[in-house]
């Protein structure tokens, strides 16, 4: 029996951060929850000539809040405002 060849198949995603970084590397360090809310405010994805990105439909001053104060309220919060996938061209 001869060997299969295997085919490597290569899709490139890069992942940009808009926001800043210097805030984002600081709560990813101090207080990870606030720094996984900024991740999804200010991430993009390239594919395509299309970037796609994350658009929370409800206020994030309460998000922010309820990721302080108690972060499990906040994952509820985004489940039921819920979260768009943004598409530019």
């Amino acid at each position: 029996m001869a060997p299969r060849k295997i085919e490597k198949i290569t899709q490139r995603y890069p992942l940009k951060y808009r926001g800043s970084l210097f805030w984002f590397i600081f709560f990813l360090i101090i207080f990870f929850p606030i720094a996984i809310i900024l991740f999804i405010k200010n991430a993009t994805i390239l594919k395509e000539d299309h970037y796609y990105s994350f658009n929370y439909n409800g206020a994030y001053g309460w998000l922010f809040f309820w990721v302080i104060l108690f972060f499990p309220i906040a994952i509820i919060l985004l489940f039921i405002n819920g979260v768009d996938i943004i598409e530019e061209r």
